[in-house]
């Protein structure tokens, strides 16, 4: 089975602005505190991590033994609007 494209881009998505938001704050509040060596490996892990994960995801999806469940999708699509609407409120997603 093959993620469909709208799922992929779905979780990129998703995947990008939790990236955006938690280097965002480490940026504004952690990086001065850090060598840049630091902030380096602090990003190089905060990506590793993420793209990671983000594999893995990719990799349950598309697994035979997972059906598709198209209600759970929409749903994680209305939360994902809900947070990209509060995100552009706040302002806390900083790329």
């Amino acid at each position: 089975m093959d993620v469909s494209l709208d799922v992929r881009n779905f979780l990129r998505a998703r995947r990008d602005r939790a990236v955006g938001s938690i280097l965002g704050y480490a940026e504004g509040e952690v990086k001065q505190k850090l060598t840049q060596a630091q902030w380096d490996a602090l990003r190089r892990v905060v990506l590793d991590a993420m793209n990671s994960y983000h594999d893995t995801v990719l990799d349950l999806v598309k697994s035979e033994d997972v059906p598709r469940n198209d209600h759970i999708i929409t749903l994680l699509e209305r939360v994902d609007r809900h947070l990209a609407r509060n995100t552009a409120k706040t302002g806390s997603d900083r790329t």
